[in-house]
């Protein structure tokens, strides 16, 4: 079957590793590609190297965030005339059918302006959806590898780029469920690095030992401020939803402040989050916090 002729392919970056290139040269044949890379310093040789395949590189001038990384492709994507346009990481690894299997799901659905994004049914080891069926309806998405019409998102309005990263999926999801449209599924994956997972010991010694996947620790200042702000947001209008998730990693912020070493250091970076998002701060985290996030380790086994 021949290639949709209407989608294009959004990258966003940061110190790409070669392996990006491995996948640009497998879509740059058949699809418009546009790279955008937030603020990598110095020599920029894999950027180099996807022009030369083709591909539109934007270079932000600093670390914007990947919501601000997102918006750039989009807008760049849409404004050349494309219909639908997919987002990716640097790191994720799609299918070879993965394009045309997601642009084939609004052919499915009609054009239906209530469909936003087809996400695909399995993101490395996480299903997004547990619902049978062609195409289900999808939930708690992670944005690399959700494609867009440019309709919803002339319709809904660019990512949240004070949000910087962490959530920034969660929260566009919610505004598109909150506006009444529907993110669905379709029948296939993108590969991904989901992080590390550690062992991590709590009580030190002690047992039990959790095994849980664990970010860089700045990201957890992110993490929990984004939360409260996504909570503020959407509670009044989808408030089953919001108020699980904000307990489910409340439950989890306090095994990573268990683990982390020092305690007080973790404890005062998810303070702040929450301090700051029932602020309404967004942006970059305050430089003095990511000299103390960068001194804080694991308790593991």
């Amino acid at each position: 079957m021949a290639p949709p002729t209407d989608v294009a392919v959004v990258f966003t970056t940061f110190h790409p590793s070669e392996a990006l290139l491995d996948v640009v040269r497998s879509l740059s044949a058949d699809f418009p590609i546009v790279v955008v890379d937030d603020g990598t310093d110095g020599p920029t040789p894999v950027l180099d190297a996807a022009e030369e395949l083709g591909a539109q590189v934007i270079r932000q001038p600093e670390n914007r965030g990947i919501a601000a990384a997102i918006n750039a492709g989009l807008h760049r994507a849409f404004d050349d005339g494309s219909r639908y346009a997919i987002t990716f990481d640097q790191d994720s690894t799609p299918a070879p059918d993965t394009v045309r299997v997601l642009r084939s799901a609004f052919t499915a659905l009609d054009e239906s302006p209530l469909i936003a994004a087809v996400v695909p049914g399995q993101f490395a080891e996480v299903r997004q959806s547990s619902s049978r069926g062609p195409y289900p309806d999808a939930s708690r998405v992670i944005q690399s590898g959700m494609m867009l019409s440019a309709g919803s998102f002339r319709a809904l309005g660019d990512f949240d780029d004070a949000l910087f990263i962490d959530l920034v999926d969660t929260e566009y999801e919610l505004r598109i469920l909150a506006s009444g449209r529907r993110i669905v599924s379709a029948p296939t994956r993108i590969g991904h690095e989901l992080g590390r997972t550690l062992r991590l010991r709590p009580f030190g010694a002690l047992p039990p030992t959790v095994t849980t996947m664990a970010s860089t620790p700045f990201r957890y200042y992110y993490r929990a401020r984004n939360r409260i702000i996504v909570t503020r947001r959407y509670f009044r209008r989808l408030p089953l939803r919001t108020i699980r998730d904000l307990l489910v990693d409340l439950a989890y912020f306090a095994v990573i402040a268990l683990s982390a070493r020092p305690r007080r250091a973790m404890g005062h970076l998810l303070a702040q989050g929450f301090r700051d998002g029932l602020r309404g701060r967004g942006g970059r985290l305050p430089a003095t916090t990511a000299t103390s996030a960068a001194k804080i380790t694991w308790s593991t086994s």
